[in-house]
């Protein structure tokens, strides 16, 4: 009987290690990477903010009523659904289902964005590290009330969005 006991123990105990040794490891996954790695990440949202900035202006540049129609397909094939690293996110319709907040840090992004502030985090989504960057957009230029039939003619202070970035951070 007090071998019984005896074993029994230690297997409960020998459980109690196991389980801990695999919490332990499980945690060093979340270790966030180190801030030189961040700040690499950042630089290369601000040159992919730019970028896109860049071609957004571009597009308004082109867009006439004439051809918003091409100018609309041309905008979403540029933020294509597919592309999870770069996104126009918001709540003022008109918008398509998947145009509209994705998870936790897009729904406050959004939030904060419709006052006009920007948000950032590091997190590890799909066992990867992103910095994810939301950039507040308004209504301002005259070219967004061509597609979005519901905006007041531009350009206004009214806020209607947000860029969302997500840059994957080096191993």
């Amino acid at each position: 009987m007090r071998l019984r006991k005896l074993v029994s123990y230690g297997i409960f105990v020998l459980i109690i290690v196991i389980g801990v040794s695999f919490t332990g490891i499980a945690r060093g996954f979340d270790i966030p990477p180190p801030t030189q790695k961040i700040a690499f990440a950042e630089q290369t949202s601000d040159l992919m903010l730019n970028t896109l900035f860049a071609a957004l202006t571009q597009e308004f540049d082109e867009t006439t009523p004439d051809n918003v129609e091409q100018g609309k397909q041309s905008i979403s094939l540029i933020f294509n659904d597919s592309n999870k690293d770069m996104r126009l996110v918001g709540t003022v319709s008109p918008l398509k289902q998947n145009d509209r907040p994705n998870d936790k840090f897009e729904r406050q992004a959004n939030m904060l964005a419709m006052t006009g502030q920007t948000y950032t985090s590091v997190q590890r989504l799909d066992n990867k590290w992103y910095y994810r960057r939301s950039i507040p957009l308004s209504n301002f230029r005259a070219e967004c009330a061509l597609c979005h039939v519901n905006f007041p003619a531009g350009p206004t202070s009214d806020w209607v969005g947000a860029l969302m970035l997500r840059i994957p951070i080096q191993d």
